[in-house]
């Protein structure tokens, strides 16, 4: 194989690891992303740099989304705008695969989750297992992987909302 050749294999190897670019998460994004999501179950997950469980957990996103590549995976960083270059930074040592990002794009924090969950204070991990339905189960906290993959195989069988 020529240089040339090997040169365009590995930078076409490298930007399917790379993390996509976070998108901007506002108050309506919840809507656009059950939109997006019609009768499908997914999954939405609330995160934050410094917030220690939910790095731990992070790992599992990744894994989750290659093992069930039919459910997405929204990954919400609540850093807000002036963290971008820190959220981008660290998830691109991440292996999240096709698991999609976002970052809030409002400083007013509380005015974004209030339009996910008029009852969220802030607590994170915070997951929003959304069924075929669109009915939540909500977590605060970490959950783990078996957990979810047992939500996973529940919310699949589920007929789909009339």
């Amino acid at each position: 194989m020529n240089p040339r050749a090997i040169a365009v294999a590995l930078l076409l190897a490298a930007g399917t690891l790379q993390a996509a670019e976070p998108r901007a998460f506002d108050g309506a994004s919840p809507a656009a992303i059950a939109r997006a999501n019609r009768d499908q179950p997914h999954i939405v997950v609330f995160w934050s740099l410094y917030c220690e469980p939910c790095r731990e957990e992070m790992h599992q996103w990744g894994e989750l989304q290659r093992r069930y590549p039919r459910v997405p995976i929204h990954l919400v960083s609540t850093d807000g705008p002036r963290e971008l270059g820190n959220v981008r930074k660290y998830l691109e040592t991440q292996k999240l695969g096709k698991v999609q990002t976002w970052i809030f794009g409002d400083e007013f924090t509380e005015r974004v989750r209030y339009a996910v969950d008029p009852a969220w204070r802030g607590e994170l991990p915070r997951t929003y297992l959304y069924d075929r339905a669109h009915r939540a189960t909500v977590r605060s906290g970490k959950m783990p992987a078996s957990e979810i993959s047992d939500w996973i195989a529940r919310a699949a069988a589920s007929p789909p909302r009339r």
